[in-house]
């Protein structure tokens, strides 16, 4: 399967091994755009065409729930042998982002992460494209969009949707205001996401502090965690 073959070509994280400095990381940082680049560079036209205009990526939910002491062991066994990636670099407190606060999550594929999400390469479309009105915001342009989700395990790319604290849940004025307020439907999405724990995007702070530095890390996500209630 061409997009399963992708995904094995996907590089991986850079890592630092134990002890050693900046200068000694390996710099294999690649972004959505480089992925792609290098999929068409590959494939040529055949990877233009498999991939589309409009990339869908499937969602998976993350719900509420807090990790427990054992939990935390756990999964630090899990990367014990992987250079320590899961490590909160000095000066960062874990409970400050959602992909460190919460690892708990929803069957992969299962009808609890609903809609996926769309990028559009707006390069590659004509002005046309872009009249009348979006199937809705998860399909942005009906011929070019899929309406269903990808398959989860062979998917270019996933998005990971965090319920968060019900403060942060509610605390958004728009047009879900009424339906954010629910005590009782929040508590039931979380349910929905208790099923398996992953580490798989913890790695991203340490990373992103040894790529730009610890000062520069620090002004970059200084507020984070913290947010203002809106009127």
């Amino acid at each position: 399967d061409y997009a399963a073959s992708v995904r094995r070509r996907l590089p991986r994280p850079p890592t630092t091994t134990s002890g050693s400095d900046e200068k000694s990381s390996s710099k294999a940082y690649s972004t959505i755009l480089d992925v792609l680049e290098s999929e068409t560079r590959i494939f040529g036209e055949y990877a233009k065409e498999t991939i589309g205009p409009c990339l869908s990526m499937p969602r998976l939910l993350y719900g509420s729930y807090e990790n427990r002491t054992d939990d935390y062991a756990a999964a630090s066994l899990v990367w014990a042998d992987d250079n320590d990636r899961a490590a909160t670099p000095d000066g960062f407190d874990e409970l400050d982002f959602v992909t460190l606060r919460y690892r708990w999550h929803a069957v992969k594929e299962a009808r609890a992460n609903k809609f996926q999400k769309a990028m559009v390469d707006v390069s590659r479309l004509r002005m046309e494209a872009f009249d009348g009105e979006a199937e809705n915001i998860h399909v942005p342009l009906r011929y070019h969009c899929r309406k269903d989700p990808p398959r989860y395990s062979t998917s270019y790319f996933r998005v990971n949707h965090y319920l968060d604290s019900f403060e942060a849940y509610s605390y958004r004025n728009d047009a879900r205001s009424n339906k954010r307020q629910c005590r009782e439907c929040y508590d039931q999405k979380g349910r929905e996401a208790t099923t398996s724990m992953d580490d798989d995007i913890r790695p991203w702070l340490k990373s992103f502090v040894e790529s730009v530095g610890h000062e520069k890390a620090k002004k970059l996500l200084a507020g984070a965690g913290k947010f203002v209630r809106l009127s």
